[in-house]
């Protein structure tokens, strides 16, 4: 009987001398396009969507009729480039921010309901862009400048169970 009390001893203090696990990737089961996270675009609290995959990112808010105040959608990237976008198939009208790598807002575009002309960035330095309704950077001020918070941009990606890295530094 001792000695069994002992073995259990030794193994008991070899649990209590280990390195706790790493702490898995925070990942939520219902992340989808659809979830809203918490971003600050410059010192204003955002809800954003992440368009990540090809065809979010093809869809984008098409038919989307109004969005709330403060709500969007960033369309992520994993290299930086000269971004092009245009409104088909969108009811509203929209502010384009196309944001660095780093998370500074290089420049800011209106695009119109319906527009299919092309919306191109004059940087090519670009890694994604942030839709709000049209106007709201203006009424928010936010502005070229201003950063977009990169630590929740990362969660979001995190959550949404993509390797947030290939997006965002």
């Amino acid at each position: 009987m001792r000695r069994l009390s002992l073995i259990l001893a030794v193994f008991a203090l070899a649990a209590c001398d280990r390195q706790p696990a790493p702490a898995p990737v925070a990942t939520r089961e219902d992340a989808s396009i659809e979830t809203l996270f918490p971003v600050r675009q410059g010192s204003v609290a955002t809800r954003l969507r992440l368009a990540v995959t090809d065809l979010e990112k093809s869809r984008g808010l098409m038919g989307t009729a109004k969005l709330p105040e403060n709500e969007g959608m960033a369309f992520m990237y994993e290299a930086d480039t000269q971004m092009r976008f245009w409104m088909k198939d969108t009811p509203l009208d929209l502010d384009i921010a196309f944001v660095s790598a780093d998370g500074v807002i290089l420049e800011i575009k209106t695009m119109r309901a319906g527009d299919t002309t092309t919306t191109t960035s004059s940087s090519d330095k670009v890694r994604f862009t942030v839709e709000m309704a049209a106007g709201w950077y203006a009424r928010a001020g936010v502005k070229v400048g201003d950063k977009v918070d990169l630590v929740a941009v990362h969660a979001a990606l995190t959550a949404r169970g993509f390797q947030a890295k290939r997006y965002v530094p």
